[in-house]
């Protein structure tokens, strides 16, 4: 089993977008490199019957593309008390089986602004995974507390093997913020970690 080098860090207030392309598109096409081996050239006239190995090896390299939105970034503004959810889709094209660990997900905590009123803000969470070339899907946690996800996912979620993601996994990923009066002014963040393990 091998860890991706990288952690994929979400944060919940601050923008994080991951591109990984390949070199025609999100691993949309393979590509093919071919070379002759075992050459035989002689003159084989007096051998008799003959024997020749011949070799087919085929040598396929792991690949991991990733591609979508991690981060969500909202401004509030106005009075009273509001609700709003938003997804974000990320892609994974893979060849390997994917686990993903989530950690340090938890409420969103002020970073900035006024020291009275709520100094923590409640968040929510959902992940929905899907095989997005037939669009079966495949685990959903329905959307809970934030840290719960932390809970799901951890030591190791579910595994996704290429099997039953088509090579293309999508994790819809939703937000979903409530805003009471008592939040006052200020920038509330927090960066959780998606851990993605390939084996």
């Amino acid at each position: 089993m091998k860890v991706i080098s990288r952690f994929l860090a979400v944060a919940g207030l601050a923008a994080l977008a991951i591109y990984a392309t390949a070199s025609k598109g999100y691993g949309e096409n393979r590509t093919f490199r071919y070379a002759s081996a075992d050459t035989v050239s002689g003159d084989f006239s007096g051998s008799g019957d003959l024997n020749h190995k011949t070799r087919t090896v085929i040598k396929v390299n792991p690949y991991l593309y990733i591609h979508g939105n991690l981060g969500a970034v909202w401004t509030v503004e106005g009075w009273g008390i509001g609700v709003d959810t938003k997804v974000e889709s990320i892609r994974f094209f893979h060849n390997e089986t994917l686990t993903l660990d989530l950690e340090q997900f938890a409420t969103l905590t002020k970073t900035s602004g006024t020291k009275t009123g709520a100094q923590a803000m409640d968040l929510e969470g959902q992940l929905r995974f899907i095989n997005d070339q037939n669009g079966t899907d495949l685990y959903d946690s329905g959307m809970v507390e934030i840290a719960r996800l932390n809970d799901i996912f951890n030591p190791s979620g579910p595994n996704f093997e290429v099997g039953y993601t088509g090579g293309l996994l999508r994790l819809d990923f939703g937000r979903k913020i409530s805003i009471r009066p008592e939040v006052g002014p200020g920038t509330y963040e927090n960066v959780g970690l998606i851990k993605v393990i390939r084996n």
